[in-house]
């Protein structure tokens, strides 16, 4: 991981560093990020630019320039020192990140662990005894009863790592994508509050929010964090299935760094599943990946559309409203409250190739109604889905 100084500390070294006071080490920092920072680079160039010259007495000149260079020792020092002082914490923390600060209290059997962007921490060797972990990232926090992941056969030298960094990477992910994607969403806020993961055996799957952080308990189910944080930024109280199928598209379908995605190959187990025909019908192959994950729920859709929802998971076909866990309206209200999970994550990606991303999220996040976000009403939009489904992903 490299440690990237702020423009205000490199600022605060440019003197020294255009008189080569500095250290090897800091001159090659300062440098390295002069060349990538328009606004330090244009500072440092000001300050090198010579200054027009004025005639005067030499002997007058040359003695002010003895004492001037002094004064600009001491005030260089003086705030080489203050910079130093405010960018200490800074700087520590670079460093700890970069180490993967961690530590580990046998009495009640909790690993603390501290890191940046840190995907290759070093885990002690009483991982296999922890009962706790509590890691502290830069966007987010994780409380995890490590016995969930282990009863799921996880290793936790190899695992854990890897997840904490997968966590941090997706949040980030996902705030991003929603920034460049559906910019008149006013989300900058929320979005950018930090997030508190509890993964313990409580068996809760909600989320909250305070002033300055949102607050998600998934339960044991640590591989479901990406649309949990999805629906806690759409922010509604009840889950209908527009909400869910755009949490599932955002961040199954499109965040590379869901935890399901990660082995690469699909799991065998697959091919028992009743819509694995469809899904090679479809195009779909070993791999596992966003866009084949996209194809399953395809695939899914095409089960629930030509032999019903009676099948499955409630993830997978059950109406939202039997679920007991989701509340949509009732469906004389909504037509759409009674597709399953995965036929609202093809419908939503559906729309979104056809009208664009932030029209979906436009209509999801409640800007718009449905007819207004797409020109069209929500019966023939869902009659061509529908058909195009089967279309595809027919005999």
């Amino acid at each position: 991981m490299t440690n990237k100084l702020p423009c205000y500390i490199v600022k605060d070294l440019l003197p020294l560093y255009a008189d080569d006071l500095l250290s090897p080490e800091s001159e090659q920092d300062v440098r390295a990020h002069l060349e990538q920072c328009e606004e330090c680079g244009a500072v440092y160039s000001k300050m090198m630019t010579p200054e027009p010259e004025v005639m005067e007495d030499v002997h007058e000149v040359d003695f002010l320039k003895k004492i001037n260079k002094g004064r600009k020792k001491i005030m260089i020092i003086a705030a080489v020192i203050v910079a130093l002082v405010a960018a200490g914490a800074f700087i520590n923390a670079r460093i700890q990140a970069a180490k993967a600060d961690i530590s580990y209290d046998e009495t009640t059997k909790t690993m603390v662990i501290y890191g940046k962007d840190d995907t290759d921490l070093k885990l002690p060797d009483t991982v296999n005894e922890a009962r706790e972990l509590d890691a502290q990232f830069d966007v987010f926090h994780a409380r995890v009863h490590l016995p969930v992941l282990r009863t799921n056969g996880v290793e936790m030298d190899d695992y854990l790592p890897a997840y904490l960094g997968r966590t941090n990477e997706s949040i980030k992910f996902i705030r991003q994508y929603l920034a460049e994607n559906c910019p008149e969403i006013d989300l900058a806020e929320r979005a950018n509050k930090y997030v508190e993961l509890a993964i313990l055996p409580n068996g809760e799957y909600t989320w909250s929010e305070t002033d300055d952080r949102i607050e998600l308990n998934i339960g044991d189910f640590y591989w479901h964090r990406e649309e949990l944080y999805v629906l806690s930024l759409l922010g509604n109280k009840a889950v209908q299935w527009k909400q869910l199928g755009y949490a599932w598209y955002l961040g199954y379908c499109i965040d590379p760094y869901n935890e399901e995605l990660v082995g690469g190959e699909m799991n065998d187990s697959i091919e028992k599943a009743p819509y694995y025909e469809a899904y090679v019908r479809g195009g779909g192959g070993k791999e596992l990946n966003t866009e084949t994950f996209r194809k399953l729920n395809d695939a899914a859709s095409y089960v629930c559309l030509t032999q019903g929802m009676n099948w499955g998971t409630p993830y997978e076909s059950w109406a939202l409203r039997k679920t007991g866990v989701y509340s949509g309206p009732a469906k004389v209200q909504d037509p759409g409250d009674d597709m399953s999970v995965m036929m609202a994550t093809s419908f939503i990606a559906y729309l979104s190739d056809k009208y664009g991303f932030e029209d979906v999220s436009d209509f999801c996040f409640g800007e718009k109604k449905f007819s207004d976000a797409f020109g069209t009403d929500w019966q023939t939009a869902y009659d061509e889905w529908a058909s195009w489904i089967i279309g595809t992903y027919g005999e």
